[in-house]
């Protein structure tokens, strides 16, 4: 994983960005990327932390692991789902669980991508800019012209 890119984030304001991953060295790489990409992170090592994290400070998204201590990453993306203050909060799964029943089960539950463990940090920061930057477009819609007069 090539920590070496400098793409910025989809709009100019700083995304916040939550990273729940329990793997110390994993969790270090990624915020690290993220910030030489142009975004702010907050990593937690836990479930429950990462919970209570989204539910307080409504990040701009969640780059979250499916295997957490104490609550699962299912878990995690089917509560952010069910609550009205989060609902729309981009979640980016990145996980080592590659079977085809756990991909089906995270986008069931809400996840908006996911990537498979190990990855290209560029992809991931790829991916995490093409969510965000769908988010943006779904909450401030671009008027569509019907016609047009010369």
């Amino acid at each position: 994983m090539n920590i070496g890119m400098r793409s910025k984030p989809a709009s100019s304001k700083k995304k916040y960005l939550l990273v729940a991953e329990d793997d110390e060295a994993l969790g270090a790489l990624v915020c690290e990327a993220l910030h030489a990409a142009g975004f702010k992170t907050h990593w937690v090592k836990d479930g429950i932390e990462a919970l209570n994290y989204v539910l307080e400070s409504r990040p701009d998204g969640i780059v979250l692991d499916l295997v957490l201590p104490r609550l699962s990453g299912f878990e995690i993306c089917g509560m952010v789902r069910k609550s009205r203050s989060v609902q729309w909060t981009p979640i980016i799964v990145m996980s080592g669980r590659a079977e085809h029943c756990d991909k089906m089960q995270a986008f069931e539950l809400g996840a908006d991508d996911y990537v498979i463990k190990p990855f290209r940090i560029e992809e991931l920061v790829a991916r995490i800019d093409a969510v965000l930057h769908r988010n943006a477009e779904r909450a401030y819609p671009t008027p569509f012209l019907t016609s047009y007069n010369a």
